[in-house]
């Protein structure tokens, strides 16, 4: 009897891909076996694949981000769960930790075996490239990720793709990059709506020219009829906040908002219905 049934696997990669399982070739089967092979104990689950999904996505994610992305709805409010599950992750070579300098708290970055182990198990648009930020990008990515829960939380978002991060931007074929280069938002956030929010996210002052710079880049976008994103949504900390409320004086598209108001505002609407 062979080490991994086909049952088996389809035990080992929970629901997603069960009825995909049988439209693998001989080939893609061998190479998930061999991923699987060195997992320590245990078995890779539905959430889990959901988890290494959102990593590899986000860039880098806290233990604890993965726990209110994922695992929280295991029927308890404990990180307990999330903290096993990203040892055994970790254990298996799907996650790496990495320290940032600005921050106590370790992130989490998916490992090619992570990236190679989804597009074995043929889930929809897995990023082909391992979106890695640098060290001092780390405290950016933290803050993205906390947007996108926000809004998955709120429920103001649509029901299928509703948020591409840049790495994902980057690699749809259909996504007009050669017009942004130096323009690329940070995300677009379909809302409920089907409006095409486009969200960017200001850690630090840059200076009123680069910022005027890149509004103005925005404006020539919203004004095309075959545009990419309907709005831009403006994210900022304080020290971010003066330059980009002058840069943005007259723009009907293009909205600011402080970072806790914005995650004060969408509690709002949630709470509210």
């Amino acid at each position: 009897m062979p080490l991994f049934s086909s049952s088996f696997l389809r035990l080992a990669y929970g629901v997603w891909g069960a009825n995909m399982l049988d439209d693998l070739s001989v080939g893609q089967i061998k190479k998930s076996v061999s991923q699987v092979r060195g997992v320590v104990s245990g078995v890779v689950t539905e959430r889990d694949l959901l988890a290494l999904t959102w990593v590899l996505e986000q860039g880098v994610m806290t233990v604890d981000q993965l726990h209110r992305a994922v695992y929280q709805g295991e029927g308890t409010a404990s990180s307990r769960t999330a903290f096993k599950r990203v040892q055994f992750l970790e254990a298996s070579g799907f996650l790496v930790s990495v320290m940032s300098p600005h921050k106590k708290h370790r992130f989490l970055k998916a490992t090619k075996r992570a990236q190679e182990l989804l597009l074995v198990r043929a889930a929809k648009n897995i990023p082909l490239s391992l979106n890695s930020p640098s060290l001092s990008e780390t405290p950016h990515s933290e803050v993205l990720t906390e947007i996108r829960l926000a809004i998955r939380d709120s429920g103001k978002h649509g029901s299928d793709l509703w948020w591409r991060g840049e790495g994902a931007l980057l690699e749809d074929e259909g996504f007009p990059k050669e017009r942004f280069r130096y323009l690329m938002p940070d995300a677009i956030w379909i809302t409920k709506s089907s409006r095409r929010v486009a969200i960017e996210f200001e850690r630090a002052r840059k200076g009123i020219t680069r910022v005027r710079k890149k509004v103005e880049g925005f404006d020539v976008e919203l004004n095309r009829r075959d545009r990419a994103f309907d709005a831009v949504l403006w994210i900022s900390h304080d020290g971010s906040y003066r330059d980009l409320k002058k840069a943005l004086s007259n723009r009907e598209n293009q909205i600011l908002r402080i970072l806790p108001e914005f995650m004060n505002e969408l509690k709002g609407e949630s709470s509210n219905g």
